[in-house]
């Protein structure tokens, strides 16, 4: 899809903050080789199975992540618009399986951090309906498709159906969006925050009106685009772009040290190349360019989902050609490869873990791995396969066997051997996680040399939305940085040296200048006219 990227380059550079050619870019695609001293191993924790709904679920977690060698837990708290937590904003989760009073994540985080694992709050971001039945306040009653004008903050498909999304569109969703993750950082000491499906739900999503309209208004078009048009497309990149930058650089501000990571997508085959990027399912389909996000640094760590089949052959390709893709495309930021195990047998697991851990031809590595998942860890335990669909699996007939889970904790750890349900054959492993391996470093977190700005623009002569700026350094000459307010006028940039800066608000008198302090984020707030 490079043609189509090219097209669409100006109003990607007009709405995502880039350095001009005279300043060079923050950091290359590809680290120097690194020597691999701390891993990062991880269990995603779903929420619509057991595994911390209750005291004893967490204890049993911790316990099975103590087993596994595992460093930290990436658990859902926000499975749809609902709260596994104490939330400001959003409802109590209705799931019967939570005992009245239990607070999920405080008893989560009381007994990993007691163990020495990490605790990654895990928020499904933008679809926010599951099912018929909503808790009382929940967002979609207010702001769903039914809502009058601009309070219908519902994603659209070309068709005009609502699947349950917000749209990255509609800067009230944006604002509330992010606000849902800000409250939970005030609230609790988790290590870390996950953006997941933050993306569109494919090339023919994103038809709120009010995106429409702020579509138009900005490239001087009238009527509905295209679902393939080139500049709908990157504007559609664009808003779920800013989204995340917009929740970084807010996060940064209030709990600097806390890690910004996101669920990104993996499907199909991995690049091959970076022309191969603008031809892949995340780029191309659902809109997301995590690239971009690792490139200017607004997620401290992506987990490509990559969910392939080890025993099918064009999988196992796909696999292999993602990973090498993700060891060399880190951007001084880091990756933690998501291997699909409930999809696969235990050894072909342990197999793609490993892989993901050799360095990639150039010498690099990934941060480590995440897996999905903690429920369902491998193909004996996947819940879905009850209903039926087990055809293509090269090992029948297939059986549900709940304590396979427990055989896969231990085989990620300890040489172990376990007998195939199906064919009674018996399978010997050996571990991946042999050994204890701390959290690696994100010096960028733990040491910053590098501040960040962040503010509003007011009273705009026309509009705030998508009103320009120029960030200068005038301690550094030829250092400049344009920028692009969202939807509600908000401008947000980082990885900048300390130092002095103007900012100016282009097509006007109005500047400030701005001090720049490495760790810390300068609030600006002024008007434009």
């Amino acid at each position: 899809m490079s043609s189509l990227f090219l097209i669409g380059l100006t109003i990607s550079f007009l709405l995502t903050p880039g350095w001009f050619s005279n300043f060079p870019s923050r950091a290359s695609a590809t680290m120097p080789p690194q020597t691999q001293t701390a891993e990062f191993r991880a269990f995603w924790v779903d929420a619509f199975n057991p595994g911390f709904k209750t005291p004893q679920e967490v204890t049993k977690l911790i316990a099975d992540a103590q087993r596994a060698n595992a460093n930290a837990i990436v658990a859902q708290v926000r499975r749809r618009g609902d709260a596994f937590y104490t939330s400001a904003i959003e409802p109590r989760t209705l799931d019967p399986n939570v005992p009245p009073g239990f607070d999920p994540l405080q008893d989560l985080i009381d007994k990993a951090h007691a163990a020495g694992i990490e605790v990654h709050a895990w928020m499904v971001t933008l679809p926010v309906v599951s099912g018929t039945k909503l808790p009382a306040g929940h967002v979609w009653q207010q702001h769903g498709p039914s809502a009058p004008g601009s309070d219908n903050w519902a994603m659209l498909t070309y068709g005009g159906e609502a699947q349950g999304y917000l749209d990255p569109g509609h800067p009230d969703a944006v604002d509330y969006t992010v606000s849902v993750y800000l409250d939970l950082l005030k609230r609790y000491d988790v290590d870390g925050v996950q953006l997941d499906y933050v993306r569109y739900g494919g090339p023919t999503w994103g038809y709120n009106p009010t995106s429409i309209a702020r579509f138009n208004q900005q490239t001087g078009r009238s009527g509905k685009p295209a679902p393939t048009d080139p500049a709908w497309m990157q504007w559609r990149r664009d808003q779920v772009t800013n989204l995340v930058r917009k929740l970084y650089v807010e996060s940064l501000a209030i709990k600097p040290r806390v890690k910004i990571t996101a669920a990104t997508i993996a499907w199909g085959d991995g690049p091959k190349n970076d022309a191969g990027w603008y031809q892949t399912q995340p780029y191309k389909e659902v809109l997301q360019d995590w690239r971009a996000w690792l490139e200017e640094g607004i997620v401290d760590m992506a987990m490509p989902m990559t969910y392939q089949r080890e025993y099918k052959r064009s999988q196992k390709l796909a696999y292999d050609n993602w990973i090498e893709y993700a060891k060399d495309h880190q951007y001084n930021r880091q990756i933690a490869i998501g291997p699909g195990n409930y999809l696969n047998y235990i050894e072909d697991t342990l197999d793609q873990i490993r892989r993901a851990e050799q360095p990639s031809a150039k010498g690099n590595h990934v941060a480590g791995t995440v897996l999905y998942s903690y429920a369902s860890s491998n193909v004996y335990t996947n819940v879905e396969l009850r209903s039926g669909g087990t055809g293509d699996l090269p090992r029948q007939p297939w059986k549900y066997v709940p304590q396979s889970n427990d055989l896969f904790y231990t085989a990620l750890s300890q040489p172990s051997q376990y007998v195939d349900a199906a064919t009674g054959k018996t399978y010997e492993t050996q571990p991946v996680w042999a050994t204890a391996a701390a959290v690696p470093d994100m010096p960028w977190k733990s040491r910053p040399t590098t501040g960040a700005i962040a503010g509003n623009l007011q009273q705009c002569a026309r509009t705030c939305d998508g009103a320009s700026l120029t960030l200068q350094s005038i301690d550094a000459a030829g250092k400049v940085r344009q920028l692009r307010a969202d939807g509600k006028g908000w401008f947000g940039a980082i990885e900048l040296s300390p130092g002095t800066y103007q900012l100016k608000v282009d097509g006007s008198q109005i500047q400030q200048t701005v001090n720049v302090v490495a760790g810390e984020v300068a609030k600006i707030n002024f008007g434009a006219s």
